[in-house]
């Protein structure tokens, strides 16, 4: 295989490593963590929606704005 080919042949992992990486930074991946530990933890009561979620994260930052920087 040509070295062109290996590198068109890793380019989806890569991309994929780079959207993950991304998603973290921006904390857009927040939602799928809260229901990994979600069932991890094993509640009783049933996941919130993603929205409910969002409404929630948000009103929690709201509360206590000192975690951010601007």
């Amino acid at each position: 295989m040509s070295v062109p080919a290996r590198a068109a042949a890793k380019l989806p992992d890569l991309l994929r490593e780079v959207r993950r990486f991304a998603r973290g930074i921006l904390g857009s991946d927040a939602y799928d963590k809260y229901l990994a530990h979600h069932r991890v933890t094993g509640c009783v009561h049933a996941p919130m929606t993603e929205r409910e979620f969002w409404r929630w994260k948000y009103a929690q930052q709201d509360a206590s704005p000192e975690g951010r920087c601007c």
